[in-house]
């Protein structure tokens, strides 16, 4: 019989560029993650720039008076315990205010230039009330406690007192007193004087006992992340109710905080910055942020603060150490380098989103494009990364985004143009232009950057296997 159809027993050739499709996309992947290296080398270059950038702040802060906390005005009495087995215990008692509020109005913020970098420094005018119990009620009386009422201090702090601009002052009864600093009671050992009675038989004094050096356990109050500043409590006129305000004014530079000094304690805050940062375990209860400026209110009270009202030094040192405070940071709009660390995570992705692209058109047109070419592209997109923390550190990230999309997708999508044809160039800046719109919307949506990533590559996945669904990987499909 013969063949119906003569045309099966002509000779086929393969389909062009069919032969090593599968191959290809393989060597092209690899190209893919060969690009992760010098990806990696810029990423080492963000980091060093912001490591300076860091050095940068710490060294304006060191003229300034860097981070400030504050800390409102609180009793601090020395004291001796006596404990078991006739030790005794030496060191300073810390009572709270009943009540704090504190106030910061019109702080000024003004960035200082060194090299390229800026940091906001601020200036401030603090007002920090307290109304102090009675110190001889609110003292125990019990556990053996002995009081110096002579030497009651009243404290405040400060985070960095290179930062005042005048003296501390504290008023009181109509009166007004200057802090000095403050010195905390305690020892490690203490000089017990001879015990003597008299003998009438011998007519003369008998030591009983002789002078002897005993240990003690101490408390003394540690500044933890203060600069304390002190006034005698015998200082303050008689008719002073345990109403008392003190004023500082200061400069520091990046944050701000006041740390919960008073069993319930408020903060009203306000400045000229537009970009603050509120962060830590107590927000702003009410907020108001505008292009002149922002203005916030805090209110802790009592039992939220975490803290007693009352205890020895070493009960207290949550107070101390500020660890928990109502606080502002004041971000430089400026410091790109948080945002540019995040897109270089992204780096590897849209490298392969613009790889994925350029072999689908290899596919569909029929046009085959070396490896080499292929890495030439890979180098231009880590170039991107380059360009976007070169300009970013003198116009801003988006400013700098913009630069560096805009000439890294004119040249992609000129070099398409060059493989596949000038009828294609504004078909794939279209293209690659939205791969860098992404990008961008990933730095801008921090909360949902992994979802819309993982959305991304999901349906780059999914359109490849539809575009290349007939393709023939093995390279053996002939055809007439």
């Amino acid at each position: 019989m013969t063949d119906p159809n003569p045309q099966t027993l002509l000779p086929r050739r393969p389909s062009p560029g069919s032969r090593s499709l599968g191959i290809k996309l393989i060597v092209i992947l690899a190209l893919v993650v060969l690009m992760a290296i010098p990806v990696m080398f810029i990423s080492f270059i963000s980091f060093e720039r912001s490591s300076r950038a860091d050095q940068v702040t710490r060294e304006v802060s060191q003229t300034y008076g860097g981070e400030q906390r504050l800390l409102g005005p609180v009793y601090v009495v020395p004291f001796r315990q006596t404990l078991s087995g006739g030790r005794l215990r030496e060191g300073d008692y810390v009572v709270s205010a009943d009540s704090g509020a504190a106030v910061l109005a019109d702080v000024s913020v003004e960035e200082k230039s060194r090299s390229l970098y800026k940091v906001p420094v601020y200036t401030a005018q603090a007002s920090l009330s307290a109304q102090l119990p009675d110190l001889e009620e609110a003292l125990p009386s019990e556990s053996g406690y002995e009081f110096d009422l002579d030497a009651a201090r009243i404290v405040v702090g400060l985070g960095d007192v290179r930062g005042l601009q005048a003296d501390v002052t504290l008023s009181a009864g109509g009166s007004e007193v200057v802090f000095e600093p403050f010195a905390s009671s305690g020892n490690t050992t203490r000089s017990i004087p001879a015990v003597t009675r008299y003998d009438e038989a011998l007519g003369e004094a008998v030591v009983v006992q002789p002078a002897r050096e005993v240990s003690i356990d101490t408390d003394p109050l540690l500044s933890g992340d203060f600069r304390l500043l002190s006034v005698p409590v015998r200082s303050l006129p008689a008719r002073a109710d345990g109403a008392v305000e003190a004023r500082m004014s200061f400069t520091g530079a990046g944050r701000l905080g006041v740390v919960p000094y008073a069993r319930s304690t408020t903060l009203e805050l306000s400045s000229n910055w537009p970009h603050p940062g509120f962060k830590g375990m107590f927000p702003p209860a009410e907020q108001t942020i505008a292009d002149d400026g922002f203005s916030a209110r805090w209110s802790v009270p009592f039992l939220r603060r975490g803290i007693q009202a009352q205890g020895r030094a070493g009960e207290m040192m949550g107070l101390m150490r500020g660890v928990s405070d109502m606080n502002v940071t004041f971000v430089s709009p400026l410091n790109p380098y948080q945002t540019i660390n995040r897109a270089l995570k992204y780096a590897v992705l849209f490298i392969g989103l613009v790889f994925l692209a350029y072999f689908l058109m290899e596919t569909l047109l029929g046009v085959r494009v070396h490896p080499a070419q292929y890495l030439l592209i890979g180098i231009a997109q880590a170039v991107f990364y380059l360009l976007l923390l070169a300009f970013a550190e003198h116009v801003g990230f988006t400013a700098s985004f913009v630069i560096s999309a805009v000439a890294t997708v004119a040249l992609t999508a000129g070099y398409a143009g060059a493989v596949f044809g000038r009828s294609l160039s504004w078909k794939s800046a279209a293209v690659f232009g939205s791969v860098y719109a992404l990008l961008f919307v990933l730095m801008r949506i921090q909360d949902f950057a992994l979802m819309v990533g993982a959305l991304i590559s999901f349906v780059a996945v999914a359109a490849t296997l539809y575009l290349t669904r007939n393709m023939d990987w093995y390279g053996d499909r002939t055809t007439p």
